[in-house]
C-alpha cells in the first residue's frame, strides 16, 4: 500500500484497550510497587490507574518517539468502593503507552489518605430520600414524533441522527418546514472538542482534550429507560470500530423523547378577563458519556417556536487530591477533610456546518450599545441594537469582562443623574 507518511512530533488518541494496558502495565513496574509499598498498601488490585494525555510542555521526560500518558493513581477501600475518595498523592509518572515503561517516575512524601470512603451506591449509603411521590409521564397515543431508520420528523422539523467514534452524537441535515417548503439550517451539528485545564501548578499537565485525544464517542454509556430518559423514548444504537478493526456496537447510546417545556407564550386581556396560554414542549435527542472520573450528558433541544438550543450536564465525580492536616488548598476546595477537589474548566467547541436556506451564509452578531448623555439623550437611557459580521475566526474571539462592563454602566448612570440635577425639569 502506498500513501503513508509518518507524522513526527504527534501523537494519536487513546483507545480504551490502552486505557487497560496501561493501568495493567504500572501496577507491575517496580518503582510503582515500591511507592505502593511506602504507604502500606499491600492489594495491588484495588489500586486505579487513570491515564491523562501528556500533552508537550518541553520537558526532557517528554523527548524522542514516545507516546505517552501521565498517571494518576487512586485506592479502593475495598472491591467496588469508590478509588477517587482516596487518591494517591506524591505519586507521578510518565508511561510509553506502547511498552509499558515508566520513562519518568516520582515518589514524593506520601500524604495519608483521607478516611472517609466517599461512598455513593444506594446500597452502601442506606435509603434514599423517601419524602417524594412519583411522577409519571404518560403518552397514551404515543409521541409525536416519526422515526424512519436515522431520520427524524417532529413538529415541523426535520433531521438524522447520527454517531461518531469521535464525538459521539451527532445531528445532520436539520432542517425546518416553512408554509411546506423545507428549509434546511445546519447540515452537520456536534460538540468537537472539549479542553479540561486544571488550576494547581503542580498539575500543570492535567488539561486533557477529552473529545479528540480520547475519542469520546468510544465511551458512550448505555441507556437506561426510567433513569437516563423518560416517556415514551426511542434509542438509536451506537458503532465504533476497535483498535483490531473490529465493530463494537452501544446499544441505546442515544436516547430520542419528548418533554414538557413550561410555558410558551401567554397573555391575559386585564379588560375583558380573557386568558389565552400555549403549553411547550420540546424534542431531546441525547447521550451520555463516561471518561474516568466524570460524566458528561450532551443534550440537544428543538423548540416548537423554531429555537434549536443545546446544553453539557457533567456529573459523575470531580477530580481530587489528597492533603495533609490543616493544609488549605489554593487551588481547589475541601470536600471532605484532607480531600481537595481541584479547580478545573470545562471548555468546550461546538462545530456547526450551517447551511441555512442552502449556504452561503455569514455569522452577525448583535449587541448593544449606549448612546451618549447629550441633548438628544438628556436621561442617559438611550441605547440601541448594533450588528457586525464577523469575517473570520479571529473577529470572532470574545474577552469576557465583567467587571468593566459594569464600571461603564455605572459612569453613565452617574453622568444621567449629574445631568438630570442641571435640568429645569429635572
Amino acid at each position: 500500500m502506498t500513501g503513508w507518511r509518518v507524522l513526527r512530533g504527534v501523537e494519536p488518541q487513546m483507545t480504551e484497550a490502552e486505557f487497560l494496558a496501561i493501568e495493567a502495565a504500572v501496577r507491575r513496574a517496580p518503582a510503582f510497587l515500591r511507592a505502593l509499598e511506602r504507604r502500606g498498601i499491600e492489594d495491588v488490585a484495588l489500586v486505579d490507574v487513570d491515564p491523562v494525555s501528556a500533552g508537550w510542555h518541553g520537558l526532557p521526560e517528554e523527548q524522542g518517539e514516545h507516546q505517552l500518558a501521565r498517571v494518576l493513581a487512586y485506592v479502593r477501600p475495598e472491591p467496588g468502593g469508590n478509588a477517587y475518595a482516596r487518591p494517591l498523592e506524591g505519586i507521578f509518572g510518565l508511561v510509553d503507552v506502547h511498552s509499558g515503561e515508566l520513562v519518568h517516575f516520582e515518589d514524593r512524601d506520601p500524604v495519608a489518605l483521607p478516611a472517609e470512603r466517599g461512598e455513593f451506591r444506594a446500597d452502601r449509603v442506606g435509603p434514599l430520600r423517601d419524602d417524594v411521590r412519583p411522577i409519571h409521564i404518560s403518552q397514551p397515543d404515543g409521541p409525536s414524533f416519526a422515526v424512519d431508520g436515522h431520520e427524524v420528523r417532529w413538529q415541523k422539523w426535520r433531521l438524522r441522527v447520527g454517531f461518531s467514534q469521535r464525538e459521539g452524537l451527532v445531528l445532520h441535515d436539520l432542517g425546518y418546514e416553512d408554509d411546506g417548503v423545507l428549509r434546511p439550517i445546519l447540515r452537520r451539528a456536534s460538540y468537537a472538542e472539549m479542553v479540561v485545564p486544571y488550576a494547581d501548578p503542580d498539575r500543570f499537565y492535567q488539561a486533557p482534550l477529552d473529545i479528540g485525544e480520547f475519542n469520546a464517542g468510544t465511551m458512550t454509556n448505555s441507556l437506561t429507560l426510567g433513569c437516563d430518559c423518560l416517556g415514551v423514548v426511542h434509542y438509536f444504537d451506537g458503532a465504533w470500530c476497535n483498535a483490531d478493526g473490529e465493530p463494537v456496537v452501544v446499544p441505546n447510546a442515544i436516547c430520542l423523547h419528548e418533554e414538557d417545556d413550561g410555558m410558551l407564550w401567554k397573555h391575559t386581556d386585564f379588560r375583558t378577563g380573557h386568558v389565552e396560554v400555549r403549553r411547550g414542549r420540546r424534542l431531546v435527542i441525547s447521550s451520555v458519556i463516561t471518561v474516568g472520573n466524570y460524566e458528561y450528558g450532551f443534550f440537544w433541544y428543538l423548540h416548537q417556536d423554531g429555537i434549536i438550543s443545546s446544553e453539557v450536564k457533567a456529573t459523575g465525580i470531580v477530580a481530587t487530591q489528597a492533603v495533609a492536616d490543616g493544609f488549605e488548598p489554593r487551588y481547589g476546595k475541601l470536600v471532605a477533610p484532607n480531600l481537595n477537589a481541584i479547580h478545573h474548566q470545562h471548555v468546550f467547541c461546538v462545530r456547526l456546518d450551517m447551511d441555512l436556506d442552502g449556504g452561503g451564509n455569514s455569522v452577525v452578531e448583535v449587541h448593544t450599545e449606549a448612546d451618549p448623555v447629550g441633548p438628544d439623550n438628556p436621561q442617559g437611557n438611550a441605547w440601541r441594537t448594533v450588528a457586525r459580521t464577523l469575517r473570520t475566526e479571529g473577529e470572532a474571539r470574545r474577552r469576557i469582562d465583567r467587571s468593566a462592563r459594569a464600571a461603564g454602566w455605572s459612569r453613565t448612570r452617574r453622568s444621567a443623574t449629574r445631568s438630570a440635577r442641571r435640568s429645569p425639569t429635572g
